[in-house]
């Protein structure tokens, strides 16, 4: 029970307890009184008869009537006419009924009626004596109806004083609520700042400390974000374009090959300014910059409408963008409009005119490629663009050992693959130091030869053709029935960017977790990093649905972008996952010891597991727990293994 109800419930005791008192004391006082009023007026009418029999004792009629006009006249009980001896000579009596107050109440309220005893004398002799006993039945109304108003009082009262009470508290306790709210805040690792300090002295220094302590933990967090970005910036930026560098391009393109979304197969092209050397040493640093930064920005103005597109500067005289789910001619356009943008450039610059030449060289690339495979693709086309004249753009031409499938050969055995259960799942453990952390689910196609494809060679054309949402629900729905079977373990589906996007899907989705609320502590959502970059505001609001419903959810993926580290708190995911490349190379570069610590103390203060996948070897496990990270992921903690049941 809260404080505030504890206190609550004792005034409320306390205040019930004095009225139900006082209203009992007033309660007493009235049937004493009323008891006094029956008393008095029995001795009034006794001795009033007494006066009026003493003359008519010779006349016994006559008497009789006057007692009985007296009786009829009043309200009694009994009225006995005695003489001295004690022989009755008359008795007026009625039965004891009293109309209109509830017997309970008579019962309980004892209004005893006293017997009014007068001498009767005639002359100088006593003739007997009168006794009279009043009718308690108008007392016991008039207590009844004092009895109502009491007990109406009485509720009206204890209401007023209730209301009074908890009106009182609340506002006397509104800052401990506050209080209150800020320390569930700090729980959930969220930094809240009380901007109303109460004037009570002691709650006052508590409110006080806690926003002191909440400003030094975002500090930090703040601190720790920033270190991230700027190491992160020294190891994957160009620092004289703006671009990202080789290491970045050659990591984030096996980043792409080995993802199961349209980001698995695209087009890489190396755009290259030949003679840049020379002009290095003949005009001069400064100017030299200002044309990067110029060629930096033709390339972000080209591919501007690309999605993911990926720059990045190679070498000195290098550049290179990656073009995601990009198709050989729509990907030809971009390259030849780069390359004709820079050599209009190089022409308007007297200091590159005649040094520089430009051409370009393009490989597409697939899910079942290398990144060397990719990289010497492109560097052959390159190379075969410059054997041509300046200005030449050349695609690598692929040997076609196979037929290419046309959508709606795609779409027709997508369609089959639903009808006939094609489509399997399979499923890689998360390894913690406590045991099994959840399995991340995988899906699966055989095709109609009975080969066995994962998810990187059909999703990019089942996105195209609009078929994402529809393997994402059969994922969840399959994941939906295992656990419903299976006693134990945790699953993982991961969702792609279409489905985020999707209204419809999403309110779907909700309807989905609404229906399965048994199964929740058991399934656990993820969403890629690289939708949280493109559409944030969509990832918060599914965010907020999922910890509403009280979903676990994670960002697989996690590549530290500025966007994303930015979103981190707002999102406050269960677990981030990030490939130990990333993580190795921090450890591995200088000075990026700190911004491994620096992730990680973000992680802890924000309760966010950090997840390291790719693992591949027991020697990059054991250099990871060196660093405090307790969960894994990759072949070297545990394969991909068909799921059971």
């Amino acid at each position: 029970m809260s404080l505030f109800k504890q206190i609550q419930l004792l005034m409320t005791l306390l205040l019930v307890v004095t009225l139900a008192i006082v209203l009992k004391t007033n309660f007493d006082n009235a049937q004493e009184f009323a008891a006094n009023q029956l008393f008095n007026t029995g001795k009034n009418v006794a001795n009033v008869l007494a006066l009026s029999l003493g003359s008519q004792a010779s006349d016994p009629a006559l008497m009789e009537t006057t007692i009985n006009a007296m009786f009829d006249g009043g309200h009694f009980e009994e009225i006995t006419l005695a003489r001295q001896n004690g022989t009755v000579v008359y008795r007026k009596k009625e039965n004891l009924l009293i109309d209109g107050v509830p017997a309970l109440f008579i019962k309980h309220v004892d209004l005893h009626s006293p017997i009014a005893i007068a001498q009767i004398s005639s002359g100088w002799s006593i003739f007997g004596t009168i006794r009279v006993k009043g009718h308690p039945g108008p007392f016991y109304i008039s207590l009844w109806d004092t009895f109502q108003r009491l007990c109406i009082l009485f509720v009206m009262l204890a209401g007023l004083v209730i209301s009074a009470s908890y009106l009182i508290l609340r506002l006397l306790l509104r800052s401990l609520a506050q209080i209150q709210l800020q320390a569930e805040a700090i729980s959930n690792h969220e930094f809240v700042i009380n901007e109303t300090i109460p004037r009570t002295p002691e709650l006052k220094k508590v409110v006080l400390a806690m926003n002191t302590m909440v400003e030094k933990v975002q500090q930090i967090f703040n601190r720790q974000l920033d270190s991230i970005k700027y190491y992160k910036e020294m190891q994957f930026k160009d620092a004289l374009t703006g671009l990202h560098n080789r290491h970045y391009l050659v990591k984030q393109l096996g980043h792409f090959l080995d993802s199961d979304n349209e980001n698995a197969s695209g087009l890489m092209a190396i755009i290259s300014m030949a003679g840049m050397e020379k002009s290095n040493i003949s005009t001069g640093h400064p100017i030299i910059q200002g044309i990067y930064n110029g060629w930096a920005e033709i390339l972000r103005k080209e591919t501007r409408d690309a999605t993911d597109a990926l720059l990045a500067r190679l070498s000195q005289n290098e550049f290179s963008v990656i073009l995601p789910n990009c198709s050989p001619e729509k990907g030809r356009t971009v390259a030849e409009s780069v390359v004709k943008n820079l050599m209009e450039m190089v022409d308007r610059e007297l200091e590159l005119k005649g040094l520089v030449t430009v051409n370009g060289g393009m490989a597409s690339y697939a899910f079942e490629d290398s990144v060397g495979a990719v990289l010497s693709k492109a560097d052959y086309a390159l190379s075969s663009a410059k054997s041509g004249l300046p200005g030449t753009v050349a695609l690598f031409q692929e040997k076609q050992n196979q037929a290419v499938l046309g959508k709606f050969e795609w779409k027709t055995m997508i369609d089959t693959a639903f009808s006939d259960g094609s489509f399997f799942l399979t499923a890689q453990p998360v390894i913690s130091d406590k045991g099994e952390y959840h399995k991340e689910l995988y899906i699966n196609l055989k095709d109609p030869q009975g080969n066995t494809h994962r998810a990187g060679y059909f999703m990019p054309m089942a996105i195209s053709l609009g078929q994402a949402g529809r393997i994402d629900r059969f994922v969840l729905e399959t994941a939906a029935a295992y656990l419903g079977k299976a006693s134990e373990g945790t699953l993982a589906v991961n969702i792609t960017t279409e489905f985020c996007k999707d209204r419809l899907a999403l309110i779907w989705l909700r309807q989905f977790l609404e229906a399965n609320k048994a199964i929740r502590a058991r399934l656990v959502i993820e969403m890629h990093d690289s939708t949280l970059i493109q559409h944030p505001d969509v990832c918060l609001d599914l965010a907020g649905m999922l910890r509403g419903m009280r979903y676990g959810f994670g960002i697989d993926q996690y590549t530290m972008n500025d966007v994303s580290l930015d979103l981190l708190k707002e999102m406050n995911p269960n677990y981030i996952k990030i490939e130990s490349d990333y993580l190795q190379d921090m450890e591995n570069r200088s000075h990026t010891e700190m911004a491994l610590n620096a992730i990680l103390t973000i992680t802890d203060s924000l309760g966010i597991e950090l997840i390291a996948t790719r693992i591949e070897t027991e020697a990059q496990r054991q250099a990871l727990v060196a660093k405090n990270i307790t969960c894994f992921q990759g072949h070297g903690i545990a394969g991909i293994g068909p799921l059971e049941g």
